[in-house]
């Protein structure tokens, strides 16, 4: 596999993030659910695409997406209308804790929207480097990569690359309307205005237009003035970071576009690790030339140990890649298809299965209900704090079923600009593994083992053992 450096970076950091963190969590009293052992565990599998030629969004469209940033801006609702007989589109932003902007994009130029009675007043920011989405979000070059659910949701799993070659986005469009359900940027872009600058958006609903009101929006905007010295994206960023400011939260507006959605996150208790589980997901990376990965992750503080799995496809001479963490050691593992094991002792130990209390996260905002976002229940949106300015985002359900997780980008020009994602299917709290699960390779053995020594202020240490911290 040519791209085998990037993804084991990927997979590098979901063993030391993504799945020691975020990737089973569930609630105390889920811990004591009977104990179970030897039955496998189920991987998730991509079929075929039953179309592959790119998704057409209808010419007229209105969609309200729920957004998450790429840092520490809140999360945000947007409700967009698109019209491209024009082409335009209007985009209401509502943050869920504070502010709201109300723009109008016609062709290269962005407008700020305040109402006036009936009317709209407009003022012009310039060309922002938002344009009307197209009706094709997809690159040229796109591939579709197979059909799987995400959340019960049966969806086709898109990548489409970006000019940082070999990085990718994703999209996974609906299978019954070919409407945008997910996406994923692994930085934040011009390249689908208002959807590139979030790292991942859900949409809420999504609802062809027989027609708008944009004409007449436009319009009464074509000749409004500037009114600033600011260049177009500065100016746009202040009115973006004037929301998060603002003391006034459009609390009306977000029930109506997401009855579900509420701020009071006191009905679920912080989730516990339990003493065992197992867990499949998939594990996507941001690499074009790469497709999902099914995974397994075994855990067993009793043993003080997990093992994560990665399954390679048949065509790939690596059999699998294991990020194995025993007591205060951890160990990527590489096994090759034709019998050979490679090992490296390079990654923290087990976690603690008390990690939250050390590494707290914030409770960002709830989803109630039973929901198309929430087939399981109520979720619990997180965000964790990381090594700046990465944080991680996770969903999971008020009975502990995780549902997502994801790492940002540590900066939003960096070559590899990880975003590590997991989706999750299998949920077993109480899984009980056999020791053989967790032994070490006799190549790790003799691995020469050098103190994974964090800074001080490295959060490794407080979730993990480590030599350093081995208890």
């Amino acid at each position: 596999m040519k791209m085998r450096g990037s993804l084991w970076q990927v997979a590098c950091a979901a063993a030391s993030y993504t799945f020691l963190i975020g990737s089973c969590w569930v609630l105390l009293f889920a811990v004591r659910a009977t104990a179970q052992q030897g039955a496998p565990l189920s991987l998730p599998s991509l079929v075929s695409c039953q179309r592959t030629s790119h998704p057409e969004l209808p010419l007229r469209w209105r969609g309200i997406f729920l957004m998450l940033p790429f840092n520490k801006a809140q999360l945000m609702l947007s409700d967009i209308v698109y019209d491209g007989s024009i082409p335009a589109m209007q985009i209401r932003l509502h943050g869920v804790r504070s502010g709201s902007a109300d723009f109008l994009v016609l062709g290269n130029k962005t407008y700020v929207l305040r109402e006036e009675g009936s009317n709209h007043e407009c003022r012009e920011l310039g060309d922002t480097g938002w344009t009307p989405l197209p009706r094709d979000w997809l690159a040229k070059s796109a591939q579709c990569v197979g059909s799987a659910t995400i959340v019960e949701t049966p969806v086709d799993w898109w990548k489409t690359p970006t000019d940082s070659a070999p990085l990718t986005d994703w999209i996974w469009f609906k299978s019954t309307d070919r409407s945008p359900f997910r996406l994923l940027f692994q930085k934040p872009s011009l390249s689908l205005s208002i959807m590139s600058s979030y790292a991942m958006s859900y949409q809420v609903s999504f609802d062809p237009l027989s027609q708008s009101d944009l004409s007449v929006l436009a319009e009464s905007c074509r000749h409004a003035k500037r009114e600033t010295q600011q260049s177009p994206r500065r100016a746009l960023r202040a009115v973006l970071d004037a929301m998060d400011l603002s003391p006034w939260r459009a609390s009306a507006e977000i029930k109506r576009l997401l009855p579900e959605l509420d701020l009071d996150c006191s009905k679920s208790p912080r989730p516990v690790w339990p003493d065992s589980f197992g867990m499949t997901m998939f594990l996507t990376p941001l690499n074009f030339h790469s497709n999902p990965f099914p995974t397994e992750v075994r855990y067993d503080w009793k043993s003080r140990a997990q093992r994560t799995r990665m399954f390679w496809p048949v065509d790939s001479p690596i059999l699998s890649e294991d990020v194995l963490m025993v007591e205060a050691q951890g160990f990527s593992v590489t096994r090759k298809r034709a019998g050979g094991v490679q090992c490296m002792a390079a990654l923290p130990g087990t976690p603690r299965p008390n990690w939250i209390s050390e590494a707290p996260c914030a409770c960002e905002a709830v989803i109630n209900g039973t929901t198309a976002l929430t087939p399981y229940g109520p979720v619990q949106i997180l965000r964790c704090p990381a090594t700046e300015p990465r944080m991680f985002w996770a969903w999971y359900t008020f009975e502990g079923r995780p549902m997502m997780f994801m790492v940002t980008p540590s900066s939003g020009d960096e070559p590899t600009a990880l975003i590590t994602l997991a989706d999750y299917y299998a949920w077993v709290p109480g899984f009980l593994s056999e020791p053989s699960v967790f032994e070490r390779p006799a190549q790790c053995r003799t691995a020469q083992i050098t103190g994974h020594r964090q800074p001080t202020n490295e959060p490794c240490r407080l979730c993990h053992l480590t030599p350093n911290a081995p208890r």
